[in-house]
């Protein structure tokens, strides 16, 4: 192996820092602590500690992975999100928020016993993340465990009295199992220790969502008495009218709703309900305005459209509703799957959007895209007119609006993410991802820079995934493999660093001692006959004359070493080199006196022992070949071209087991080394492990296809479990392959 016998030292850059851009202030706020991070280890990096970047550049991983999980939910891409959730976790040793994005993608994902499993494990070793309990409760509530998650919260509670955070989740936690006095104590408790008119909001929205609306309307009215401006007081007042029966809740819904637009004049949620209210109330040119103000936000567009669409029809102005409806069918369509928490609402609105649509073409005379219509609002629901109470009730229960479920964590679990329109959605991941691979990146460096190759390689390849245009990236990572001895991938990542930069001569060089490695002699001797350090490099002739013997180029590798011999005549590489090409012409003694010329001047030397092991292999000396690759292996316990020679070797002296445990060290560092596949089923097959011989001989079926023995040996297999139809197949394709083979 050619990685041994030479001693090459490469250098690999850090990549510079990213030139931050210039966003909308709510995707800089996203990624302010990812970029801080990325910048403390800049800073790191610079002032040449390593163990300070490293520790930055982690943090910087878990900031980024635990945004574009957030990204990936947020759009319905639940296996990204996952994978994300996954790899933050990965990214530093202190990992509760990372538990605690995966538990929360669990319950998203209707995985609630795996997120309790999950945190119950998290808390063992982290009793005291408060955060975690809560999320525990939760999940167990979802589970249909309340009484279990009260105990949860109850013990949380003991132990940190403090925490207003548990003691409202308990509340709620008590109003899922109906215990409605225990609830209002604690509610009285955490208002005397927060006695502030937003604490009022937070206690009667919380009544409003399970039902208990006068209780809803004493704390919401507490909180004007505190302070007649407090946010979003009115409003909860106005949707607890909308739960109610009878057309005066729906004009004190109203009321309340243009109350809250005084104190908060532009909140479009707000806006969106004042208008809703009056189109059910049809005072459809009242409505109008609020509507608009509600079409650009993200929480209210898709709503505000469709409720405008409605508005416009009632005013008989069917071209704007269609622009209207067209538009909320568009957002409707675009809606990800996960942040429509209940599809009957989907289909409902689906349903109405259709209808309206329907009504207004038909207004206009277009009667075939009216009827196309019509039958989509008939596919989603049979049910397309609805009072005022079920479609305002329904939206205010079953939207996923702003509004966090007070049923569940709700002072900590709403994603800043979420708000964000599609596009800057779109602009923060490129972000992120832009980020994160300068991150991976560097952080592989560092490990190669230490020689941790096998270490270096999982950020590397994190880097190229998330970003594959980043310059030195593939090169990198070329570098990290062909270090930790997998010289194929290496060979695969180098070449695209080649092509990204043809000019790069350590990538071309690189490539070449790659491609030795990974026996493809070809490539190798076409780079190596170009490289203008050749001729002044004797390491890199030898490789190139290696490359030249190997790929049956005799005469113009003899011409090499021979230039080499006169030249470095005591260099034992050569000697090695020598004695495996007399080897080859059958000048046996010649072989064993040049190899053992370069085993004197240097006892370990790659592939010596090996090539006197083939020696002796084919003289039918089994015990002298035996022992000179286990020589060979002492020297390079990675070789496993020699390891897979022993094997062979310990199964012609019939030991089996001991074959066997050689052959399996051999694919569990190449599972894809189709000669080993095949020599594992042989051997499975000699003591009857049936199944687990077909399993092995299928796959170097697959690898070898050309391999008439694998053939044979997988029809004996088949023909032992009784599968004559395939043994027959099999052994055809043997003989098939035989008369082909000269």
């Amino acid at each position: 192996m050619l990685a041994t016998a030479l001693v090459l030292l490469w250098t690999i850059a850090l990549a510079p820092p990213a030139r931050a851009t210039e966003e909308p202030d709510a995707i800089r706020a996203l990624a302010h602590a990812l970029e801080q991070a990325v910048a403390r280890a800049d800073a790191a990096l610079a002032e040449q500690e390593p163990q300070v970047a490293e520790s930055a550049l982690r943090d910087a991983l878990l900031e980024g992975w635990l945004l574009l999980g957030e990204l990936g939910a947020t759009e319905g891409r639940l296996e990204a999100a996952r994978a994300a959730f996954e790899r933050a976790g990965r990214a530093t040793f202190v990992d509760d928020r990372a538990v605690r994005a995966m538990a929360r993608h669990e319950l998203r994902e209707g995985r609630a016993g795996e997120a309790v499993g999950r945190l119950r494990r998290h808390l063992s070793r982290r009793p005291g993340d408060v955060e975690g309990r809560l999320l525990l409760a939760r999940a167990l509530i979802v589970e249909g465990e309340p009484e279990e998650a009260l105990q949860e919260l109850e013990e949380s509670l003991a132990a940190s009295p403090g925490e207003l955070e548990v003691l409202f989740s308990l509340a709620t936690g008590y109003l899922q199992v109906g215990r409605v006095a225990d609830a209002e104590r604690l509610f009285e408790r955490l208002a005397r220790e927060r006695p502030a008119p937003q604490t009022w909001v937070l206690i009667g929205r919380t009544w409003r969502d399970f039902g208990e609306t006068e209780r809803a309307r004493a704390a919401l009215g507490k909180a004007l008495q505190l302070d007649p401006a407090t946010r979003r007081a009115r409003y909860y007042l106005g949707t607890v009218e909308l739960t109610s029966e009878g057309r005066s809740h729906l004009d004190a819904a109203i009321a309340h709703f243009r109350e809250e637009l005084r104190v908060s004049p532009d909140d479009p949620v707000t806006s969106l309900y004042l208008g809703m209210s009056l189109v059910e109330q049809r005072s459809f040119l009242e409505a109008e305005a609020p509507l608009r103000a509600a079409l650009d936000a993200p929480v209210s567009a898709l709503e505000a459209h469709h409720h405008l669409g409605r508005a416009l029809l009632g005013l008989d102005r069917p071209a704007e509703a269609v622009t209207a409806l067209e538009r909320a069918l568009q957002l409707l369509a675009a809606k990800p799957a996960a942040a429509t928490e209940v599809q009957r609402h989907r289909s409902r609105q689906l349903s109405s959007a259709h209808y309206q649509l329907a009504l207004a073409l038909r207004r206009l005379g277009d009667e075939a895209r009216a009827a196309t219509h019509f039958a989509e609002a008939e596919r989603f629901s049979n049910q397309l007119t609805r009072d005022v109470r079920e479609d305002l009730g329904a939206y205010l229960r079953e939207s996923a609006e702003q509004d966090e479920p007070t049923s569940m964590l709700p002072l900590a679990d709403a994603s800043p993410v979420a708000a964000l329109p599609a596009e800057a959605r779109q602009r923060l991941s490129a972000r992120v991802r832009a980020q994160l691979a300068l991150a991976h990146l560097n952080l592989g460096v560092l490990h190669a820079r230490a020689e941790r190759f096998a270490q270096a390689i999982e950020p590397l390849e994190l880097a190229v995934e998330l970003d594959a245009a980043l310059p030195r990236a593939h090169y990198s990572l070329g570098v990290a493999l062909f270090n930790a001895h997998r010289f194929e991938p290496a060979a695969a990542a180098l070449e695209v660093a080649l092509e990204r930069q043809p000019d790069d001569e350590s990538a071309r060089r690189m490539l070449a001692l790659a491609s030795l490695n990974a026996e493809r002699y070809g490539r190798a001797a076409e780079l190596l006959a170009r490289d203008p350090r050749r001729a002044a490099d004797p390491s890199l002739q030898y490789a190139y004359g290696l490359a030249l013997a190997r790929g049956e180029r005799a005469e113009e590798a003899e011409a090499v070493f021979e230039t080499l011999l006169r030249d470095h005549a005591q260099w034992p590489e050569l000697h090695v080199v020598l004695g495996q090409a007399l080897a080859e012409q059958g000048d046996y003694d010649a072989a064993i006196a040049s190899l053992e010329r370069a085993l004197a001047a240097r006892p370990g030397v790659a592939e010596a022992h090996a090539t006197l092991a083939s020696i002796h292999l084919r003289r039918g000396r089994l015990e002298e070949a035996e022992a000179s690759l286990r020589a060979e292996l002492a020297a390079h316990p990675r070789d496993l071209r020699a390891r897979y020679q022993l094997a062979t070797v310990l199964e012609l002296q019939d030991r089996v087991v001991e074959a066997e445990a050689e052959v399996r060290e051999v694919l569990a560092r190449r599972p894809g080394h189709g000669e080993a596949r095949y020599l594992l089923g042989k051997l499975l097959l000699r003591r009857d492990d049936l199944d687990g011989a077909v399993g092995q001989l299928e796959v170097a079926a697959e690898l070898l296809p050309d391999d008439p023995s694998v053939h044979n040996q997988l029809g004996l297999a088949y023909q032992k479990l009784g599968r004559v139809d395939e043994a027959r197949e099999q052994f055809a394709r043997f003989r098939e392959l035989k008369r082909e083979q000269p």
